[in-house]
């Protein structure tokens, strides 16, 4: 009964410095939504292209810091740098909105379909739109089909809502 107890004791014991050890070292990093803008602008300048991508993020659609689409574009460019899918497809966007860069919607285009190209559902949506209407493409309703169809076949709500609507339609 008492090695029981000394036995539990020890692992209490164990358990609580492998925490500790894991907390000094960093092990419980915050994510980049929990940083302040200005850890992560650090960070960012020092190379590290995630804490781009985040500020690219969050000042595109003002999360923890005003909206502010000239830092917007200079973190997602930067951010895409190493062909980040995700921040692709925030440079995307703006380029094709003209935030913080004239629009170009050509642009826009081919960085949509580099991220659709690796998975990213809202880029082949926003191709959908781009072949669609003939935004820096030629208009094609095949193309365009074809990646509403992909989108909503990975089930991305927007695209399976747009699909639904256009069958509603006469």
């Amino acid at each position: 009964m008492l090695s029981d107890r000394f036995f539990i004791h020890g692992i209490v014991r164990l358990f609580c410095s492998v925490i500790i050890v894991c907390l000094i070292s960093s092990c419980a990093n915050l994510t980049s939504m929990e940083k302040s803008i200005d850890t992560l602008t650090s960070e960012a300048n020092e190379g590290d292209l995630n804490a781009a991508h985040a500020l690219c993020f969050r000042f595109s659609n003002g999360v923890g810091a005003e909206i502010d689409d000239d830092a917007a574009f200079n973190w997602c460019h930067r951010a895409s740098s190493t062909q980040n899918p995700k921040s692709m497809t925030l440079l995307a966007d703006l380029y094709y909105h003209g935030r913080g860069t004239e629009q170009d919607y050509h642009q826009a285009a081919k960085l949509y379909y580099f991220a659709a190209q690796r998975g990213i559902d809202k880029a082949m949506l926003m191709l959908y739109h781009h072949y669609i209407n003939g935004y820096g493409v030629a208009k094609d309703e095949t193309e365009a089909r074809y990646y509403l169809n992909r989108a909503a076949q990975r089930n991305y709500a927007p695209a399976k809502q747009l699909k639904q609507q256009l069958l509603l339609q006469p």
